[in-house]
């Protein structure tokens, strides 16, 4: 006889799998015709003009299904950890969904995004909704226009794995929130647990046509990051299983 248990848990993860397909396919497809365009661009442009390319789609992918429970959980976390924040860093925000979402929670929401074109969507978002909290530059993390000491909060929401140096990154948050303030994120631990989806995005980044370099690091790696940091978890949980999908809510110490 058969398990149902078997039969409920290898549906699941099929379901899981062809809902990853439909995000990462497309991806894959239009990043192969730009590779064919722009191969003789420097990796670092190559990087960037990718980006600017998704923020036509970004906001289109969080209808995905198998996105939807990670977006009830983002904003219930949220909700809970920004109230009464008056000064929030939004890191690699995108096109500001975050901080369109959240801006009444505060006084203040600064997003940062690296790539033109996912700036030019979030304060196009803002202007439609009327956000006049909310602010976007075009810079990273280590701008020396954004203010040590400044952020009650910085929101890192699923940018932690994309990183090339998780440990000066995360250090680079401890400078810029002020004494006691939280780092709130959500990372893809690609290295937690082997799955389909994993071996999968493995495979297109070894040959080469998958266009994020993702890094691969279990969830124990990431909090030893995030604590080395002088950095207290006070919040963790497993949001998503195939892949690992990890919030944490960490709160400043002093040194």
């Amino acid at each position: 006889m058969t398990d149902p248990t078997l039969i409920k848990s290898f549906g699941k993860s099929v379901r899981e799998f062809w809902h990853a397909l439909l995000l990462i396919i497309p991806i894959t497809f239009s990043y192969f015709l730009f590779m064919i365009k722009n191969r003789a661009l420097p990796p670092e442009k190559k990087s960037e003009l990718f980006w600017n390319m998704g923020a036509k789609n970004m906001d289109n992918y969080g209808e995905n299904e198998g996105l939807k429970k990670l977006e009830r959980i983002r904003t219930e976390k949220l909700k809970k950890y920004l109230t009464g924040k008056s000064n929030v860093l939004d890191y690699g925000c995108g096109t500001g969904t975050i901080a369109v979402q959240f801006s009444n929670l505060v006084t203040r929401m600064q997003g940062i995004d690296y790539a033109a074109g996912m700036i030019e969507a979030a304060q196009r978002k803002a202007a439609v909704n009327r956000i006049e909290n909310a602010s976007f530059i075009k810079t990273t993390i280590f701008d020396e226009r954004l203010d040590k000491g400044s952020y009650d909060v910085v929101i890192a929401w699923g940018i932690l794995h994309l990183v090339d140096d998780r440990k000066h990154v995360i250090d680079r948050i401890y400078e810029l929130l002020k004494p006691g303030g939280l780092l709130l994120s959500a990372t893809e631990c690609l290295g937690e647990k082997k799955t389909s989806i994993t071996s999968f995005l493995a495979l297109l980044m070894k040959i080469g046509i998958f266009p994020i370099m993702l890094k691969y690091f279990s969830i124990t790696e990431l909090e030893s990051t995030i604590t080395g940091a002088h950095f207290q978890i006070i919040e963790k949980v497993t949001m998503a299983d195939n892949p690992v999908s990890c919030f944490i809510a960490a709160k400043k110490l002093q040194q």
